[in-house]
C-alpha cells in the first residue's frame, strides 16, 4: 500500500513538473511575442501611424468634411500642355440627408452596418470576424468587417487598399469621426462619397443615372439595388450583369426584413417586382476621341505603377475568366479613382494632327451616306498614328464625325486580314531563320487550304513576292513551318488583346482569321515595332499623370521596351514592306508618298472584305487605317488599298509636309547574298541565318531519329514470302544504314544499329537459301526493263511531235486573233497577215489545217476592207477594274481574305 502510494506521488510529481515546464514555455513563447509586438510597434507601425493620423487630424481640423467629397475636375493636357479636355468628376451634386430617401439609408444600414446607430464608430465583433477570416485565409485579407462611419474614412482619406496599417489607421479616425459629426452627417457623407459604376459618383448622380429620379424619391427596390452595387460596382453592374444585380438586390432586402425594415408581406412584394433600368444617358460625360482615349490609357498606367499583373496569355478558359474579372476590377478602380477628379493627365496627343487626319477620313468616307437605326454612319471608319521617334501615340481617330463618342481606335475588335502577316507570319519566320526573303515558297492550292484572288496561283514565288502579292497560300505554310504558338508570342509581346485561347489551334490566324479580331491601336503599335528596329515601348499617350493629393503619381520612367523582333529582322521585313508600295504586283501600289518618303506597308482585307486595313510607316510615323461597318457587312470590289490605302496615303503626306526624306540604315549584320535555293540575290541576317541552320538541323535529327525508328520496326517485322520481299528488305535497310549515318547522337547510333544489323542477318541466311531463285528474277527483270525502255522511247517520241505540233498552232492562233481583232489598217497590217501565212504553213498536214486555212482567209478578207490609219491620232480606253467608290480616285487594292483575296500582276 505504502509502495503504490509513492508510485502515485511520483506521478504526480512528474505531472506537476511536466505542466510546470508547459506553462514556462507557452509563458516564454508569450513574453517573446509581446516583445516583438512592441517592438514591431514601436519601429515599423508606430511611424506609420503617427504620419496618416497627423494627416487625417489636419484635414479634420482645417475643414468641413463635407468639403473632401469634391475634387476639382480631371483635365487632359495635349503635347504643348494645352488642355485638350476634362473629365466630369462624376456628375457629382452633393445633397443633404433630407434629400437621401430614407429607404436607401435603412438598406445600408440593414446591409452594411446593423449597429450604425448605437456603436462609436467601430464594430468589433465584425472586426474579430474579419480577423479569424484573415487566419483562416492564411493572412490574406477577405473580409473587411468595416462599419459605415470606417468605410467613410476609407473613402475620403484614405485609399481602399486592404493593409493591415490602413485597417488600424482606420478604426481609429472611425472613432475620432463620431466624436465630431453625428450620424445624420455620417450617413449623409456615406451616401455622396460611394460610388455606383458608369461613371456615377454619389448617390443623386446614381439615382439620375439609373432611374431618373432624384435621391429622394428612390422606392423601396431601388435603394436596395443603389446599395448592392456600391458594394461592388463592377460586378453588380445592372447594365451588364442585370442577373447579378437582382440577385444582389434581393439580398438587401432580405437583409432589411431580418432587421425589420421591412414586413413579409413587404420583402415579398418588393422581390417579386420588375427589375427595371432606366438609362440616363445624359449623364455619361461628354468626351471626344483624345479624351476618351487619355483616359483609357491613364487607368492603364494607374494600374501599372500599381503593379496590376498584366497577362496576354493563358492556359485555360478558368485562368483566362479569373484573371478578366480581376482585371476589370483594378481598372473600374482606377478609372474611378482618374473620374472622380483632382489629376492632371499630360499627353502627347496632338490635335492638330488629329484634325488633319479626321478630315481627310470623313472626306474620303463622305459619299457613303447611309445611316444605322442609332443615326450613326454605317459606313465607318478609324486610325491610330504613332510617332516613332518617340514611341507616343500623337493621334486616334475613333469613327466619321465628332459626334460620334464611340472610339473604335482601342475599343473595337475586328478582323486584320492580311495586314498581320508582316507581324505574325513573315516577320517571326525571319527572326528565327525559318525561311530568308529568298526562300521560295510553293503558291499553290490544296485541299481543306485557302485560296487566293480568283484563283490566281503563281508556283514557286519567294517570300518577298509572296508577302508584297498577299498571297494566303503561302502565309500559311509560312505560319505551320513557323508554329502557331511561336507566331502569337510574338503579339504577345507586343501586349495584343483579342487573341483568344482558340486562336492557338486555328491556323486561319495566319491570313487574319481570329476568334475575336484586333484592335487598331494594337495594329499601329505593331508596325510602329517593325519601324524601330524591332523594339517595342509600350507607350500609350501618357507622358505624367499629376494627382492634387500626392503629385505625380505615374511618368515614363518606369517603361520598359522589349526587343521583340531583331534588328535585322525589322530592316529586312521593312525593305519587303516596301515592296507592297512600290512594286507593279504590290497590294497596295499606287501608294508612294510624295517627296520620295521611304515608306513600308500592307494591305488586309478580311473575308468578303467585312474589314479593310492598310497600315504603314516611315521613320518619322506610324499608322494603323481600318474601314468598315460596326456590324459587319460584305463590301464587294472595296480593299484594303481602295479607302484605308487612300486614306494611309492623303494623311501620312499632310502630316510629312516639310519633312527631309529619311531612310532606314541598313545594319552591320545583314548583307546581300544569293539564296542557295532560288539563286536570288537578297538580304540575309546572319543570325538569323545560323539560328535557322542550327535549327533546321536539330529538326532534320528528330525527323531522321523518328523515320530510322519507324523503318526499323517496320524491317523487324517484315516476312519474307515473296522474292519482291526480299528485295523490300535490302532497300528498307539501305535506307535505315543512310539515316543513321547522317545522325550525330552516336548513343542513338550504335542502339539501332546493332538491331539492324541484327534482322539483316536472318535475313542474308534466306536469300544464300533462295539464291537461285534471286537471279532467275533478276533476269526477268532486266529483260522487262529493256521491253519497257523501247516503249518509252517511242512514246516519248510521239508526245514531243504533239507538243510541237500544239506550239506552232498555239502561234498561229496568237497571230489570227491579232488579224480578228484590228479595227483599221495601217503600216504593220501587211507584215501581220504575212506572219500568219508563214505560221500556217507550219501546219500543213495536220488534220485541221483546212479549217484553219478557211479562218485565216476570212480575216484576211475582213482586214482589207478595215479604213487605214495614217498615224496613232487616239485610243479607246478602258475602265478600270478595280472598284473606285463614288467619285473616287483609281486606287486598285487586293482582296486578300480568308477564303481568298490577293491580286495577280
Amino acid at each position: 500500500m505504502e509502495e503504490k502510494s509513492r508510485k502515485g506521488r511520483k506521478r504526480g510529481t512528474k505531472k506537476r513538473s511536466l505542466l510546470g515546464f508547459f506553462v514556462k514555455f507557452f509563458l516564454s513563447i508569450a513574453a517573446i511575442l509581446t516583445v516583438l509586438s512592441v517592438v514591431g510597434f514601436v519601429f515599423f507601425i508606430q511611424p506609420e501611424l503617427s504620419r496618416l493620423r497627423g494627416i487625417a487630424y489636419e484635414k479634420l481640423a482645417g475643414s468641413n468634411l463635407k468639403d473632401l467629397t469634391k475634387r476639382s475636375d480631371t483635365v487632359v493636357l495635349d503635347y504643348e500642355g494645352k488642355t485638350l479636355g476634362t473629365i466630369n468628376a462624376g456628375h457629382f451634386v452633393y445633397v443633404t440627408i433630407d434629400q437621401i430617401s430614407p429607404n436607401l439609408q435603412r438598406a445600408y444600414i440593414a446591409q452594411e452596418d446593423r449597429k450604425f446607430l448605437s456603436h462609436n464608430g467601430v464594430d468589433y465583433k465584425a472586426t474579430l470576424r474579419a480577423f479569424v477570416q484573415l487566419v483562416k485565409n492564411k493572412g490574406k485579407i477577405t473580409q473587411g468587417g468595416s462599419t459605415i462611419t470606417q468605410q467613410v474614412v476609407k473613402n475620403t482619406y484614405l485609399t481602399a487598399e486592404r493593409t493591415y496599417t490602413r485597417k488600424i489607421v482606420e478604426i481609429i479616425l472611425a472613432q475620432e469621426l463620431e466624436k465630431r459629426y453625428s450620424k445624420a452627417d455620417i450617413m449623409e457623407i456615406y451616401c455622396n462619397t460611394n460610388f455606383y459604376g458608369n461613371n456615377c459618383y454619389g448617390v443623386e448622380a446614381a439615382s439620375q443615372f439609373y432611374f431618373d429620379k432624384a435621391a429622394k424619391d428612390l422606392s423601396i427596390e431601388e435603394a436596395a439595388t443603389l446599395a448592392g452595387i456600391s458594394n461592388a460596382p463592377t460586378r453588380y453592374d445592372p447594365l451588364r450583369h442585370p442577373d447579378r444585380a437582382v440577385k444582389k438586390r434581393n439580398q438587401v432586402l432580405k437583409s432589411m426584413e431580418t432587421v425589420g425594415y421591412l414586413s413579409e408581406e413587404e420583402y415579398e412584394k418588393a422581390i417579386s417586382t420588375e427589375f427595371t433600368i432606366s438609362k440616363n444617358t445624359q449623364k455619361s460625360t461628354d468626351e471626344d476621341y483624345l479624351s476618351a482615349y487619355a483616359l483609357y490609357a491613364a487607368t492603364i498606367r494607374m494600374m501599372e505603377v500599381n503593379q496590376f499583373p498584366f497577362t496576354y496569355h493563358f492556359k485555360d478558359q478558368t485562368e483566362k475568366e479569373n484573371y478578366q474579372e480581376q482585371y476589370e476590377e483594378s481598372y473600374a478602380y482606377y478609372n474611378r479613382e482618374l473620374r472622380a477628379g483632382g489629376y492632371t493627365i499630360y499627353t502627347s496627343l496632338n490635335p492638330e494632327i488629329q484634325a488633319q487626319a479626321q478630315e481627310i477620313l470623313d472626306q474620303s468616307l463622305s459619299k457613303f451616306q447611309e445611316v444605322q437605326e442609332n443615326g450613326k454612319f454605317s459606313m465607318q471608319g478609324a486610325a491610330v498614328i504613332i510617332d516613332n521617334k518617340s514611341g507616343y501615340v500623337v493621334a486616334t481617330i475613333g469613327g466619321r464625325g465628332t459626334e460620334d463618342k464611340y472610339n473604335r481606335a482601342y475599343l473595337s475588335f475586328r478582323q486584320p486580314g492580311s495586314a498581320i502577316k508582316p507581324l505574325l507570319d513573315y516577320a517571326p519566320a525571319l527572326d528565327l531563320g525559318v525561311f530568308r526573303a529568298a526562300s521560295l515558297i510553293d503558291d499553290h492550292k490544296w485541299e481543306d487550304g485557302p485560296s487566293n484572288s480568283g484563283g490566281n496561283y503563281h508556283g514557286e514565288v519567294t517570300l518577298r513576292e509572296a508577302t508584297n502579292r498577299s498571297l494566303n497560300t503561302v502565309a500559311w505554310q509560312v505560319l505551320e513551318a513557323v508554329g502557331i504558338k511561336n507566331g502569337l508570342e510574338y503579339l504577345e509581346k507586343m501586349q495584343f488583346l483579342g487573341i483568344s485561347l482558340r486562336d492557338y489551334d486555328a491556323m486561319a490566324v495566319s491570313i487574319g482569321g481570329f476568334t475575336n479580331g484586333l484592335r487598331i491601336v494594337d495594329m499601329a503599335k505593331g508596325y510602329s515595332t517593325l519601324a524601330n528596329g524591332g523594339v517595342y515601348d509600350g507607350k500609350t499617350c501618357i507622358l505624367k499623370i499629376e494627382s492634387e493629393k500626392n503629385g505625380v503619381v505615374a511618368d515614363e520612367n518606369s517603361l520598359q521596351s522589349t526587343q521583340v523582333y531583331s534588328e535585322d529582322t525589322a530592316f529586312i521585313m521593312t525593305d519587303i514592306l516596301k515592296g507592297t508600295i512600290n512594286t507593279e504586283y504590290g497590294t497596295g501600289r499606287g501608294l508612294q508618298l510624295k517627296n520620295k518618303m521611304p515608306a513600308a506597308g500592307k494591305t488586309g482585307t478580311s473575308n468578303g472584305s467585312k474589314d479593310t486595313w492598310f497600315c504603314g510607316y516611315t521613320k518619322y510615323y506610324s499608322m494603323a487605317v481600318w474601314v468598315g461597318h460596326d456590324m459587319p457587312v460584305e463590301m464587294p470590289g472595296i480593299y484594303g488599298a481602295t479607302y484605308a490605302g487612300k486614306i494611309w496615303k492623303n494623311v501620312m503626306d499632310t502630316i510629312h509636309e516639310g519633312l527631309p526624306a529619311e531612310d532606314w540604315v541598313q545594319p552591320d549584320t545583314v548583307e546581300k547574298v544569293t539564296d542557295e535555293q532560288s539563286g536570288i540575290m537578297d538580304y540575309v541576317s546572319l543570325s538569323a541565318k545560323k539560328k535557322g541552320e542550327e535549327s533546321q538541323k536539330k529538326k532534320e535529327e528528330k525527323d531522321n531519329k523518328q523515320t530510322v525508328m519507324r523503318d526499323l520496326e517496320r524491317y523487324e517485322n517484315l516476312k519474307i514470302a515473296s522474292i519482291e520481299d526480299i528485295f523490300t528488305a535490302r532497300a528498307l535497310f539501305s535506307e535505315i544504314r543512310e539515316l543513321l549515318n547522317e545522325i550525330s547522337d552516336e548513343k542513338f547510333k550504335a542502339e539501332y544499329q546493332e538491331k539492324l544489323f541484327a534482322k539483316q542477318k536472318e535475313f542474308l541466311k534466306i536469300e544464300e537459301d533462295r539464291k537461285d531463285e534471286i537471279e532467275e528474277y533478276l533476269k526477268k527483270q532486266e529483260e522487262e526493263s529493256s521491253r519497257n525502255e523501247s516503249m518509252e522511247e517511242s512514246k516519248v517520241k510521239e508526245s514531243e511531235d504533239k507538243t510541237s505540233r500544239n506550239i506552232k498552232r498555239e502561234a498561229f492562233l496568237s497571230s489570227l486573233t491579232a488579224l480578228q481583232s484590228l479595227e483599221y489598217q495601217d503600216g504593220d497590217t501587211e507584215a501581220l497577215i504575212a506572219d500568219a501565212i508563214e505560221r500556217l504553213k507550219d501546219l500543213n498536214g495536220t488534220e485541221d489545217f483546212a479549217s484553219l486555212s478557211q479562218q485565216l482567209e476570212k480575216a484576211i478578207n475582213r482586214v482589207r476592207k478595215l479604213p487605214t490609219r495614217s498615224s496613232d491620232s487616239g485610243s479607246s480606253g478602258g475602265g478600270s477594274p478595280f472598284y473606285n467608290g463614288p467619285g473616287e480616285g483609281n486606287f486598285p487594292g487586293e482582296a486578300d481574305s480568308e477564303n481568298g483575296p490577293g491580286v495577280s500582276p
